[in-house]
This record gives C-alpha cells, sequence and structure tokens, in this order.
C-alpha cells in the first residue's frame, strides 16, 4: 500500500507538471489572479469592519489598486522608453570596446585574417534581382493583436480577482459542507484560515517592502545622476521578487547602464550604479525582510533556486516571479496539515534550534 501510495503521488505530480505546461497561459492567470486576491483580502476585510459590503468592497480593492497601477505605468511609460532605447546604444558602445579587445588579442595570435575574410562574407551585398519576401504580418498588425490580447487578459485577470475576493468564502463554506465529521470541519476551517491569513501578510509584507525598494533604488540612482532612475526604481522593486536571479539581472543592466554612460565615465561611476544597488538590496535581504517577516517564510535557497528554475521552464518571466510567491503559499499550507509538516521542515533553512541562537535569513 504504501509503494503503491508513493507512485500515485509521483504520478499526481507528473500530471500536473504536464497541465500546468500544456495550459500555461491559463494557469499563469489564475495563479496571478489568486495572488493578488491574496495581497487585497486584508483591505476588503479591513472595509467588512466598516460595515461595507463584500461586494462593494471588492470593487473598490480591486478598482482602486488598478488605477493606482495605471497611474504608474503611465508616469513611467516615457522614461521606459528611454531607458529601452538607451540600452542597444549603450550595449553597443560596450561592445565597440570589447571588439578592439578581442581584435587585439586576434591579431596578437595571427587571426585577424580569418576574421576578415568571415566579415566580408556577413557583410556581402544583396544581389540586384533579389527579393526579399515577408510572409509574417506586419508590425501595426502584430501590435494591434497583442494589444487585444493584453487588454483581454488583464481585464480576465481583474475579474477573476473580484470573485475569488466575494466568493472565496462561500467556496469555504461549501468545502466545510462536505467533510464527514465536525472534527474534520473544525480542522478544515482553522486550516483555511490560517494559510489565508499567513499567504496574505507575507505577500502583503513583500510588496510593500519591494514598493519601498524600488521608491529608495530609484532616488538613490536619481541623486547620482543615473538616466531614467525611476523606472530602474520600478524595475528593481518588480525583479526583487525573484530571489538571487532578480538582483542579478538588475545589477547586470545597471552596469551597462553605467559603462554605456555619455561622456564615457570613469571605472569607479561606470560601476557605480550596479555597486550602489547591490548595496541597497544586501541591507534589505539581510536585515529588514528577515525582522518584518520572520522565520515562518524563510526557505532554503537550493530550494528557491531549483523551484525558479523550474517554474522558468514551465512558465518563463510569469513563473519566475510568480514562483516565490507559490513556494511560500505551499510551505505554508504544508505546516497547516496534519502529516505534511515533515515537508515543510526539509525546506527551512535552520533546524528550530539553530534559529533560536540565530536569526535566519530571509527569502
Amino acid at each position: 500500500m504504501a509503494a503503491a501510495r508513493r507512485t500515485l503521488w509521483f504520478g499526481t505530480v507528473v500530471l500536473l507538471g504536464f497541465v500546468a505546461w500544456v495550459a500555461a497561459d491559463l494557469w499563469v492567470l489564475i495563479v496571478a489572479a489568486g495572488l493578488m486576491a491574496f495581497v487585497l483580502r486584508p483591505i476588503v476585510r479591513m472595509l467588512e469592519t466598516l460595515r461595507i459590503p463584500v461586494w462593494l468592497g471588492a470593487f473598490v480593492a480591486v478598482g482602486g489598486s488598478t488605477v493606482l497601477l495605471m497611474m504608474m505605468l503611465y508616469a513611467l511609460h516615457a522614461p521606459a522608453a528611454d531607458a529601452i532605447d538607451d540600452l542597444p546604444r549603450a550595449a553597443t558602445r560596450v561592445s565597440s570596446e570589447v571588439r578592439e579587445l578581442k581584435e587585439t588579442f586576434a591579431n596578437r595570435l595571427r587571426l585577424a585574417q580569418t576574421l576578415e575574410v568571415i566579415e566580408d562574407m556577413q557583410t556581402q551585398p544583396i544581389p540586384a534581382g533579389a527579393r526579399v519576401v515577408m510572409d509574417q504580418p506586419g508590425l501595426d498588425e502584430r501590435l494591434m493583436v497583442m494589444g487585444l490580447t493584453l487588454l483581454t487578459t488583464t481585464l480576465a485577470g481583474l475579474l477573476l480577482v473580484y470573485f475569488f475576493l466575494v466568493y472565496g468564502d462561500t467556496l469555504l463554506r461549501r468545502l466545510v459542507e462536505v467533510m464527514p465529521t465536525l472534527t474534520d470541519k473544525k480542522r478544515t476551517v482553522e486550516t483555511v484560515r490560517a494559510v489565508q491569513s499567513d499567504v496574505s501578510r507575507y505577500l502583503l509584507s513583500i510588496t510593500l517592502i519591494n514598493v519601498v525598494l524600488g521608491v529608495v533604488v530609484g532616488l538613490v540612482l536619481f541623486a547620482f545622476g543615473v538616466e531614467n532612475a525611476l523606472f530602474w526604481g520600478f524595475v528593481a522593486g518588480v525583479m526583487n521578487y525573484v530571489p538571487y536571479l532578480g538582483p542579478l539581472i538588475v545589477a547586470g543592466a545597471l552596469l551597462l547602464v553605467g559603462f554605456g554612460a555619455s561622456p564615457a565615465p570613469g571605472l569607479g561611476m561606470a560601476l557605480a550604479p550596479a555597486c550602489i544597488y547591490l548595496l541597497i538590496n544586501l541591507v534589505e535581504s539581510e536585515v529588514i525582510t528577515p525582522l518584518l517577516i520572520g522565520r515562518q517564510f524563510t526557505i532554503n535557497p537550493v530550494v528557491i533556486l531549483l523551484w525558479l528554475m523550474l517554474w522558468g521552464w514551465l512558465w518563463g518571466i510569469a513563473g519566475l516571479l510568480l514562483g516565490v510567491p507559490m513556494l511560500v503559499c505551499a510551505k505554508v499550507l504544508l505546516q497547516r496539515v496534519e502529516g505534511l509538516q515533515v515537508w515543510a521542515t526539509l525546506m527551512e533553512t535552520r533546524s528550530a534550534a539553530e534559529a533560536g541562537a540565530r536569526a535566519s535569513p530571509s527569502l
């Protein structure tokens, strides 16, 4: 029976992974809506204490957050466009310097003639009688399709968040009704309530931390004269949802921005934006987040990286952004379900005895 149970669990996990891969777009939308509902649930609860109906409180929470996000995106669209335009120029400037260095070594190794032949082959002009035929749709058509798809997906996601907030408790009551015994009913209510509270607290806390981090990074970079500093602060706040990998990506981009600045800066000024960001991120991850969130949400870095690799492979960038919140939800659920606590313990950074002597690092 034990072997059959393990086989059944393994088959279930494989099947769920296959479904998550095949229906990636649908599941990304559902998971993102569920996590956003967790973030907004405390606001709806607070409005309930003011005798505001749930349906109206959910509408206020979803509508207010949507308007706030749209205002922020509108304020950042111009700096984002400038930053996107500057990155290729910065990359070209850096690549030219790298190319000069490469040519120097190639000449020393007597490979310059071979490189010139290859370059001449790549830059040969197109024959006069040749024609280029574009089988793909034009840029305008593709942008229109992308815009309609994005608009439809956003509206569907917001509608899903609203119904999660309004009818989530109804779904819980139906779940309790199908439980066979009174003990099971009580345990189910306690578990679901605890998971809702813990996950909402984590997501709201980490979201506020990332917002403050983005604002601080943007202001500090602006003080150091970095172009489009507020946009890079926004990117830093968003990518902070991806532990380890996110800060490295942002630091690499800021390194490129520093070296590509015009006029050409010295080595110290070129490294300054990336170093400043890494210092701020270090203080946030090692001091502020552990104090505000605590040990309950700490997870072994190996588990985090493996989890991010899995969901990044399945869902791409969306999997990287949603991976850690999903992992925290899974850990909280494992901690609350009887018989599954051992799996939550395996995900811990330190044992309870070690944690008593020293604070655990954050995500």
